[in-house]
């Protein structure tokens, strides 16, 4: 860790959230648009909806921590791992797992949103989180490299 270069550390995760984003953003925007319009209706009478730009705002903050974590532990498993696309590929999936795949257990155990939903974001998250730690490991390199 004594090699760890902070600014390409930084700018990996921020390119790693931007993809992560922008995956949810194609299937929560895009895709799931209606359905997510649908539930919230429905569930506006149970829970208290945040306005709409503080959840893009949420959603921004949740790929951010996501992007910089996945490039701290790409950083951290780099010379352990060997290969540096399998270190982006485990750091993947360390955030994906952390990060959605435990919250949609509780959602599907909460029965707070439709299956369907879940599913699909599930996908997309992973489809992100790997997309994201690719790029995050094309511009990560240990200082001196």
């Amino acid at each position: 860790m004594q090699n760890l270069n902070i600014i390409r550390l930084l700018l990996a995760g921020l390119a790693s959230a931007a993809v992560i984003y922008l995956a949810e953003f194609i299937v929560n925007g895009l895709i799931l648009g209606h359905a997510w319009l649908m539930w919230s209706a429905v569930a506006s009478r149970v829970f208290v909806m945040p306005p709409e730009g503080l959840s893009y705002a949420l959603w921004a903050t949740q790929a951010l921590v996501a992007g910089l974590t996945g490039a701290f532990v790409f950083a951290a498993i780099r010379d352990w791992v060997g290969i540096r696309m399998r270190a982006a590929y485990i750091s993947a999936l360390v955030i994906w797992a952390v990060g959605w795949f435990g919250m949609s257990l509780d959602k599907l155990a909460l029965g707070v949103e439709p299956a369907k939903m879940i599913h699909y974001n599930m996908l997309g998250a992973l489809l992100g989180c790997l997309a994201g730690q690719f790029l995050a490991s094309l511009i990560y390199k240990h200082k001196g490299e």
